[in-house]
Formats: C-alpha cells, structure tokens, sequence
C-alpha cells in the first residue's frame, strides 16, 4: 500500500486536515499525527516510524511556518537524508505551498513544489498531487473491452470505486464535478476525470439497439456542439457512483436515494456502458439506484452520453 506522510507546522492545521481529508476520498493511507497517533503511543518514535515506512513525504510549506523552529524541522531533515538514497529522478519528497513563501531549505528549492493557493487553483494542485502519488488513478479507460464478473470485480477494488456488493468500503472517486449548459444543453464536466457527461440522458428506458440509435443522434444533432458522445466503459460510468449512508432502521424512506451526485438528473437510475460481459450476450450496467453494477437482465436501461474533454 502506497503510504504518504503529510508533515506540517501548526499553523497550518488546517489546511494539513483538508489535503489529509481530500487523498483519503481516493482510498490513499494518509499518515497524520492528529489523525493517526493513539493514546500513549511515543509521539517522536512513530513520527519517525511514519516517515521511514512512507512512500512519499507531503511537506506542507507556508509564510507561517517555513522559517519557525520546530519539529516540522526535524522531520524534513529526515525526509530529507531519505531522499538521498533514491535514484536521480526519484520522487519522495513533495514540497506544497499553501501561500507565497520561499522556502528555508536550500535543497527543497531545487524541488519543484506545488501550489494550493489561491483557492481557486486548490483543485488543480491537488490533481497534481494525485498524479505523482497515483498516476493513471484518474485515467479511465475509455475503449470498450469484455470483462468476466472476477475482472469487474479486480477493477472497482483496484479503483476505489464504490459498489454494494462488490466494494461496499469504497470511497468512490473524488469526483470534481462543474455543471454547465452549452448551447442550451445541460452537461456535467468532471475535472478529475477530465470527463463530459450528459447531465440527463434518454427520457426513457431503451432496449440496447435504441440506446446506440438515441446516441447517434445526439450525434448528428451536436449535442452541446460535439459529436464524438459515446456509451461510457464501465470505469468511467462507475466513477458517478458514490457511497451514501442509509440509517436501516430508515431503509423504507430510502427508496428514492440515488448513488450518484445530486448534480445529474435523478430519472436515468440505469445506464448502459459499452463493455461487455465475457462470454455472454449482455451488456454491463450501472445501477445508481443500488450503487451497484451487474450484467443487463433487464433488457432496457438509460443512455447517459459521455465524451472526452
């Protein structure tokens, strides 16, 4: 399991607390003390445990924080003399500004650091996180493939995805969705994924030969002013499910609740992808109405288009 170690001054709690709270929604092992650290436990022997044992070393730089004496120091200088034993080219230590600083560390100048400010650009520094620690995590396969029940079942583990049945601990995909309406049409645009998607999708429930005649003409009518709209694969339909806590006791008054953000029109419960199923004449199917996916028993399902950014 990748391990990441998030050092940080004081100061900068929380900011250090949101960027901990944000890696975790990708199912990552986020090391941080006022997160981690038990009761009793020797504070300065698991810090330095933590570090030896992680995979990269987030430090958390700040105009607060980059010049006081402290702590963050030592664990730097300790970050520090482990970067020296990997290879040229070798990252381990990722340097994060959260403001204009510069910092005090001759040797993490020459590293070239992140950004989280202004808040505007969090999002994307974050993204840049993401692709060092877990590259090709938010790259989802976009061509169609056939998957047995046992490789569906290794992807969403694999992915974080979150599935009732299948990965009921899943976090899901930390999603970065931006409604927009493009020429009169509604679309959803997952930064993360760097993602299009129909913000409804068909009206009713299709049999698959509709489905793809619904698509072409989306197509030929330029939805949004595109016409490369596509079925999704089952990675990039799964990535729109995410987990919801039901009360059992509540599990009555929960029959309208989807798994899906409340962003996307609620009447598409069903989608189809393109991906089959290996060995068999079905279709997978997303099911946001259970936070699931299955082979297509039920013959009709939604269309909800997607295309590349």
């Amino acid at each position: 399991m990748t391990k990441i170690f998030l050092s940080y001054a004081h100061q900068d709690i929380a900011m250090a607390k949101r960027i901990y709270a944000d890696l975790r929604r990708f199912g990552l092992y986020v090391w941080l003390d006022s997160e981690t650290l038990l009761p009793g436990q020797d504070w300065g022997v698991e810090i330095e445990k933590a570090i030896e044992e992680s995979s990269f070393f987030i430090a958390l730089l700040s105009s607060q924080s980059v010049d006081r004496v402290g702590y963050v120091q030592k664990e730097l200088k300790i970050a520090l003399d482990k970067l020296e034993m990997y290879p040229e080219g070798g990252v381990y230590l990722i340097p994060v500004r959260v403001d204009q600083c510069e910092p005090a560390h001759r040797r993490i100048k020459k590293i070239q650091m992140i950004d989280l400010f202004p808040e505007s650009k969090y999002e994307n520094g974050l993204k840049k996180i993401l692709q060092v620690i877990c590259p090709g995590r938010l790259k989802l396969r976009s061509k169609p493939i056939s998957l047995t029940p046992a490789e569906a079942t290794e992807m969403i583990i694999q992915k974080g995805f979150y599935d009732e049945s299948k990965n009921p601990g899943g976090a899901g995909l930390a999603a970065q969705f931006e409604p927009q309406n493009i020429l009169g049409d509604r679309v959803v645009i997952d930064s993360a994924t760097a993602l299009m998607w129909q913000q409804s999708g068909s009206d009713t429930s299709l049999l698959f030969e509709m489905a793809i005649d619904n698509l072409n003409e989306l197509n030929r009518n330029k939805f949004a002013g595109f016409n490369d709209w596509r079925l999704p694969t089952l990675e990039e339909a799964m990535s729109l499910v995410i987990p919801k806590k039901i009360d059992p006791l509540a599990l009555k008054e929960s029959q309208g609740i989807l798994f899906i953000d409340s962003c996307f029109d609620s009447n598409q419960k069903w989608i189809w992808t393109c991906d089959d199923v290996k060995g068999l004449f079905y279709k997978w199917v997303v099911f946001f109405d259970g936070g699931s996916c299955d082979f297509a028993i039920i013959a009709k399902n939604s269309v909800r288009a997607v295309r590349m950014l």
